[in-house]
């Protein structure tokens, strides 16, 4: 009799749960986990990109933004692609989780810049003007990230307040 209880108490907390909404939550687990590989992984772009740097190989640099535009662009899309029709705080979460992945990927992005500027300032066939210009600018751009780091944690906020709720609501505690 127990059993037949406790295999029913089960049953009722599972059929609680949206497949959709445990979807999402999967695709979102998914997003988190390619972004760590893509930020900090073993051979991921931006180790690419710190050893092209080393190496004093800016086109390379370049690619490797490249190909982490490429990679968050495919999270992007793939959070995007997820249908949330009838999944309570879906629509909230999978904008709030948009929106913190793009920023994320606008400030990881914004290194082509920093790159070209830095190619600049090292280059010695550049007269001084050029690169104390070009320093000039590095600075700017570091203020400008600084700025858009304290957006990218607003919005890591957010997000994770909705999945909170979103995971209340949807029994995905």
């Amino acid at each position: 009799m127990r059993n037949i209880l406790f295999i029913l108490l089960i049953f009722g907390l599972t059929s609680c749960q949206s497949k959709k909404a445990i979807h999402l939550n999967t695709v979102l687990v998914r997003a988190e986990r390619t972004v760590f590989n893509i930020m900090v992984g073993k051979n991921g772009p931006n180790e690419k990109k710190l050893q092209c740097l080393i190496d004093g190989n800016f086109k390379c640099a370049l690619q490797a933004i490249d190909d982490k535009e490429q990679a968050f662009n495919a999270v992007i899309n793939e959070i995007n692609s997820v249908e949330i029709n009838d999944i309570k705080y879906g629509n909230a979460l999978k904008k709030a989780a948009i929106s913190y992945y793009d920023a994320v990927k606008q400030v990881e992005i914004s290194d082509r810049q920093e790159i070209v500027l830095q190619q600049l300032s090292q280059d010695k066939t550049n007269t001084v003007k050029v690169r104390d210009s070009a320093m000039a600018k590095q600075h700017q751009l570091l203020n400008k990230k600084q700025e858009m780091r304290q957006l990218i944690s607003k919005k890591e906020n957010k997000f994770a307040e909705i999945q909170k709720q979103f995971n209340s609501v949807n029994h995905l505690n």
